[in-house]
Formats: structure tokens, C-alpha cells, sequence
């Protein structure tokens, strides 16, 4: 039977969770995870996280835990309907609760009340350059809006501090579009999906230290008809990626602060090699 990308919304289910977690466990010790604004999302109501693009998306399992510690509730995500081509990736995403980001798949699971994360940059903020690092690519992308209006979820933004500096960009999407590959990947899949050239510790991320931090959830018009209505729509956008930024200003003051602070020894040494690591 074909792949139906709008039937991907299946109950998260317990074991598929309690995997979920077990991975966000594994890898705590070596993101060692900070997590600010959760007791935010504990109101048992729809609710959107929107947050900056990070690379190959590892910070999930660690905002799934760190969602069930503190709100004690399920988080979901949404992913590019390209990664849900491949047969393999397609399994291994939905193992975790990851769905396809189509609008109706959204509307479905936020019209019952779950909570579920996007980054509404795409792959164009995952892989931009270096001097664009924590910049938001949102301009013209309204879907994660109006879903949340139909489904009448609030929308909360979020900020992932660390995810950018996970791996060292060695060349990017500009020098590698002159390679043959480059050339490749833009005729089969579009100028988005110029990959840049990365590395960490080899093929594994550096470790370093994640921080995620939510803001107020932004409620949305109770009636759905608004999703309609531009003005309405560009109001919300603007006011979600204002608070994203604030946020994401706020992690990268806070982690520079730690970094002052951090006390002679072998875990700032380690934490300074990463940073230089990164570039």
C-alpha cells in the first residue's frame, strides 16, 4: 500500500514514547540539556512550539524529556515530507512521534489537544551559513499560524541555544553548489537542500551544551474563520518570531554568562575546545 503522509497522525503510543525517552536519556550526559519556561506548558491545551532550525535535529529527543520532566505531556513533531520519501528514515521518525508537516496532519493533532513542535525556517535555516547562525528564515511562512488558528492552539515560542555550533561548518552551500554533487542535489531536490560540508567529532556532533527556552504561549482567535483573515495572521507571525528572537538573545547572553563563570578546570577546558571546535 502507497505511504498516505496524512495518515501519519497515529496515537503517540507508550512504547513508541518510553523510546522516545530512553534516547533523550542516552544523550543527556553529553548535551547536558537546560530547560527554561516548561511549567508554561502544562496547560492541558493544543499548543504549538516554534522554534530556530537547528542541524540534522538531535535536540528532539532532549526537548521530548525535558516536555515530559517538567509539563508531564507528550511532544510531537513535525518533519520535511522529503526526509518521509525514504522508506527507512520514514520508519525511524515515526517511531518517535515525528509526523509529516503537512497543515492537515497539524490541524489534527492540535485540534485534540496535543502538544507538537516545528521549526518554521525549514531546511534553509538548518543550513545556512556560519554568519547567519540563530538568524530566523521565517519571511512568508504563515502555515504554522494558521494551523494553529483552526485548531485553536496556542503558539509558543522557542529558543534551541547550542544546536548551531553542534557541528563545524567546513564549507558552505555556496562552495559546495560548484561541486558536481552540489549540482546534483539542485536539479533532484531544489536549491534548499544544498547540504554544507560538516563536521564534528567525525560523524558524531560535538558536545555541546543545549538550552531550551519557552516563552508565554500566544493564544490564538477562537474562531477559526481568522486563519483567513491576513491581517489577523501577520499579527501572530510577527509576534511569534519577535519573542523567538528575544528568547534566542536572552540563551545566547545567559550562555556567555556561564561560560564567564565557569570555574578553572577540566569542564571548562572541554567546553572552551568545543567552542573553538565549532568556529
Amino acid at each position: 500500500m502507497a505511504f498516505d503522509p496524512d495518515a501519519c497522525d497515529w496515537q503517540f503510543t507508550d512504547a513508541q514514547f518510553a523510546r522516545a525517552l530512553l534516547l533523550g536519556r542516552a544523550l543527556r550526559p553529553y548535551f547536558r540539556p537546560l530547560y527554561t519556561g516548561f511549567e508554561g506548558l502544562r496547560a492541558r491545551q493544543g499548543m504549538l512550539l516554534v522554534a530556530n532550525h537547528g542541524l540534522f535535529g538531535h535536540d528532539l529527543p532532549l526537548l521530548q524529556l525535558g516536555v515530559h520532566e517538567i509539563a508531564h505531556r507528550r511532544l510531537r513533531s513535525f518533519s520535511d515530507h522529503v526526509l518521509f520519501v525514504v522508506p527507512p528514515v520514514r520508519r525511524a521518525l515515526m517511531g518517535i512521534g515525528v509526523c509529516e508537516g503537512t497543515p492537515a496532519v497539524a490541524q489534527r493533532l492540535l485540534a485534540r489537544g496535543e502538544i507538537a513542535y516545528t521549526c518554521p525556517g525549514g531546511a534553509r535555516e538548518a543550513l545556512g551559513p556560519v554568519r547567519d547562525r540563530y538568524k530566523l528564515y521565517w519571511d512568508g511562512r504563515y502555515g504554522f499560524v494558521r494551523s494553529a488558528i483552526r485548531a485553536g492552539a496556542a503558539i509558543v515560542p522557542l529558543a534551541v541555544i547550542g544546536i548551531d555550533e553542534t557541528y563545524r561548518q567546513l564549507l558552505d552551500a555556496e562552495a559546495v553548489r560548484k561541486t558536481a554533487l552540489g549540482q546534483l542535489i539542485v536539479r533532484q531536490l531544489g536549491e534548499k537542500y544544498l547540504t554544507p560540508l560538516y563536521v564534528g567529532l567525525g560523524p558524531l556532533p560535538l558536545p555541546q551544551q543545549l538550552h531550551f527556552l519557552a516563552g508565554a504561549p500566544i493564544q490564538v482567535p477562537r474562531d477559526p474563520a481568522a486563519a483567513a483573515d491576513q491581517a489577523v495572521v501577520h499579527a501572530l507571525h510577527a509576534q511569534a518570531r519577535r519573542e523567538t528572537e528575544r528568547l534566542i538573545a536572552v540563551g545566547l547572553a545567559a550562555r556567555e554568562e556561564r561560560r564567564r563563570q565557569a570555574p578553572p578546570g577540566l569542564a571548562r577546558t572541554v567546553d572552551e575546545a568545543v567552542r573553538w571546535l565549532a568556529g
